[in-house]
């Protein structure tokens, strides 16, 4: 009997430690689930002319990593007073960070918010238009990607396809970027050997006001990175060509969907994802101000080949070899 009572004891007692020995297990066990956890991040989304393929890019590279992101997206549609409306609205919502496209926007989104890290894309002059205070840090609040190409060497590919001596540069005044660009084109008439001439569009009346005075003025056209030449791409391309004037965008998308003859550009997609791998680093407990800014070190050759028939221009070989893109 007492044999059978002390089995008994001890059968319970080694369930009761198997038990035990279960609950601390399970007890260890808890910090690890929560230390491999996803971390749950707001993103505040700003476009300035619409959502692109950059925004695509930024969307995907974070989609892609170990945190769970939420995108809120805000379109401003070029618009100031709708941008300032956006900006309080974000200002009274728990977001972790604000992804915002383009100079203008970023500018104004910085002039406002100062509490929150700010990744800024396709922004062309970071340092020259005053949101950063340098490519190593900001100082501030803000870091991001830029699409960044050389002047130099976009006019240079023009004049591989034309010899120049009259540039038409047709920029946006109210328009920061807009200006650095032209700024640089000018500083490049003896280096290159052209003259610039400037036609300004502010508003889309502008352009049958102000473009049909290129027509025996200039050899050639340079379109700087700016959103309002963008969203008056079309209206901008028909006079242009109607004129038989070659041309180059630092637009990506005016090549293939307005008709600008050539485009030397960064490639978006890959600028939204640069973009992307820089807010990560915020999310891992950066500062923005710790994160460089940086540009991509390689640049996307597209080629309008339905443009260059329509205005009678022969394409170089040279040109052809190192497109990345040809519309037929």
């Amino acid at each position: 009997m007492f044999k059978n009572l002390k089995l008994q004891s001890m059968n319970l007692y080694c369930k009761i430690s198997l038990i035990i020995a279960g609950l601390v297990l399970l007890v260890s066990l808890i910090p690890i689930s929560f230390a491999f956890a996803e971390t749950y991040y707001n993103v505040a989304m700003i476009t300035w002319r619409g959502e692109t393929v950059a925004e695509q890019g930024f969307m995907d590279e974070l989609d892609k990593s170990t945190c769970d992101v939420a995108f809120i997206k805000y379109h401003a549609n070029q618009n100031r007073k709708r941008l300032q409306t956006i900006i309080t609205k974000i200002q009274s919502t728990p977001v972790d960070l604000i992804y915002v496209f383009g100079t203008t926007a970023t500018k104004i989104v910085l002039s406002r918010v100062n509490d929150k890290p700010v990744i800024f894309n396709i922004v062309n002059r970071p340092v020259g238009s005053g949101i950063i205070a340098s490519w190593e840090s900001s100082e501030n609040n803000a870091t991001g990607a830029s699409n960044k190409v050389p002047v130099l060497h976009q006019l240079r590919t023009l004049k591989k396809v034309v010899d120049y001596s009259r540039l038409g540069i047709i920029y946006n005044p109210g328009e920061q970027n807009s200006v650095i660009q032209k700024d640089i084109a000018r500083k490049l008439e003896d280096t290159l050997g052209f003259e610039l001439k400037e036609y300004k569009i502010c508003r889309k009346s502008d352009v049958l006001k102000v473009l049909p005075l290129m027509k025996g003025a200039v050899d050639a056209v340079y379109l700087p990175a700016d959103s309002m030449t963008k969203s008056l791409g079309n209206e901008i391309m028909n006079v242009v060509n109607e004129f038989k004037l070659p041309s180059l965008s630092a637009v990506e998308s005016m090549v293939p969907e307005d008709g600008a003859l050539l485009g030397l550009v960064p490639n978006y997609y890959e600028l939204g994802r640069l973009a992307a791998k820089k807010a990560l680093k915020i999310f891992q407990g950066k500062k923005a101000t710790e994160i460089p800014s940086s540009a991509l070190d390689h640049f996307n050759m597209s080629v309008n080949m339905k443009t260059a028939q329509k205005i009678n221009i022969q394409i170089p070989m040279s040109i052809l070899v190192m497109a990345n893109r040809i519309v037929r």
